[in-house]
């Protein structure tokens, strides 16, 4: 979508316009009748400026499109990866309909957030080293690494227009942190009430500390190839996503893994996420998509491993491996492929069966 209103009728003042508009319209996923659509800035703070003024801080930019017929008791908040942002969601480089379009025909109220420091959120040259960094296809090329017949253009080669076209969405300002974005996360959850979180990649990092905020307003997590998958192997920097969580005993301050079957655990005596209770993780991956930075990997094993490691910190956890259902040749960015519709095809259902257990 990119900013157009085609194949949105919003009631029939926007049905005028998509009249008029069609031919710039993907349309793949159908006729989206919308109550609303709009946008907010949610989560600043705010900081003593010159002059009596105040310096206005971490806001994060928040899209939604509500449609006309919900059929679902909880909205989704889709939550976009590192070196991306929200419009990562709304359309595929190459024009065609993106999981946005998907889930709102399906009934879902959609939010789309970009985190802080990224695409339409304020830029803060206090977050980070204050340095803005350009976008680069080689990172994105590697990243893709699907099937040359799934992806747009042939293979994600640095000078495929669609790799070009994904990379032209790379953030532009100064990172703000997991910590911020996980804030701002939970105070969008306050306005709009239980939702189910969406993460990809980088955005993993984020949206796993949600819980600790906010548990009573997170309904599930479905994560894809997310940071922090597993919750206990070493994450940027070495230091495991885990001990920065709340647990119940606290782990020590040398925590590290053991290796039980080349899985990443806790020992004999693990400690559990305390904020995790009723809060179910889905952890789904591609054929390609884990092995994108480190080479070839069993991903169904990997994310199985990943599983593992949330229940024996007491959550109810499972795994998808997407070449188990059907779904082959794809990689990290799959909302891009030319199959992108069979994907989000399995979110849906994954989400629906999260809603159908919830008590929130």
């Amino acid at each position: 979508m990119n900013g157009k209103i085609t194949n949105l009728l919003a009631g029939t003042a926007l049905g005028a316009i998509a009249a008029t508009g069609s031919a710039l319209a993907g349309g793949e996923a159908g006729e989206l009748v919308l109550r609303d659509l709009g946008w907010k800035f949610v989560g600043h703070t705010t900081e003593e400026g010159d002059n009596g003024s105040l310096d206005v801080l971490n806001a994060m930019f928040v899209e939604y499109l509500l449609p006309a017929d919900s059929r679902h008791r909880y909205p989704l908040v889709l939550i976009h990866g590192g070196g991306g942002q929200g419009t990562d969601w709304l359309e595929t480089p190459d024009g065609r309909d993106g999981w946005v379009d998907y889930f709102v025909a399906d009934g879902w109220d959609v939010y789309v957030v970009d985190r802080p420091g990224h695409g339409r959120s304020q830029s803060n040259a206090s977050c980070g080293d204050g340095t803005v960094g350009g976008a680069n296809t080689a990172f994105i090329s590697r990243l893709a690494t699907s099937a040359a017949s799934v992806w747009p253009g042939g293979e994600p080669t640095p000078t495929n227009d669609a790799v070009v076209g994904w990379s032209a969405s790379s953030a532009t300002a100064p990172y703000c942190g997991n910590g911020i974005a996980a804030q701002t996360i939970s105070t969008l959850l306050d306005e709009i009430g239980p939702a189910i979180l969406i993460a990809h990649s980088a955005g993993g990092g984020s949206t796993f500390r949600v819980p600790d905020l906010n548990s009573e307003n997170v309904v599930g997590i479905i994560a894809f190839e997310a940071a922090g998958g597993n919750p206990v192997a070493p994450g940027f920097g070495g230091r495991p996503p885990i001990a920065d969580w709340q647990v119940e005993p606290a782990l020590p301050e040398d925590f590290a893994a053991v290796d039980r079957d080349g899985c990443p655990m806790q020992g004999d005596s693990p400690s559990k996420l305390v904020n995790f209770d009723d809060v179910p993780v889905v952890l789904v991956a591609s054929e390609y998509g884990l092995g994108a930075i480190s080479g070839p990997v069993d991903g169904a094993k990997l994310i199985a491993c990943q599983a593992a490691a949330w229940q024996q910190a007491g959550v109810e956890a499972s795994s998808v491996y997407f070449p188990d259902r059907g779904l082959e040749g794809g990689g990290h960015f799959a909302m891009a492929q030319l199959d992108n519709a069979a994907y989000a095809e399995i979110f849906i259902e994954l989400a629906a069966e999260i809603e159908a257990a919830a008590t929130k």
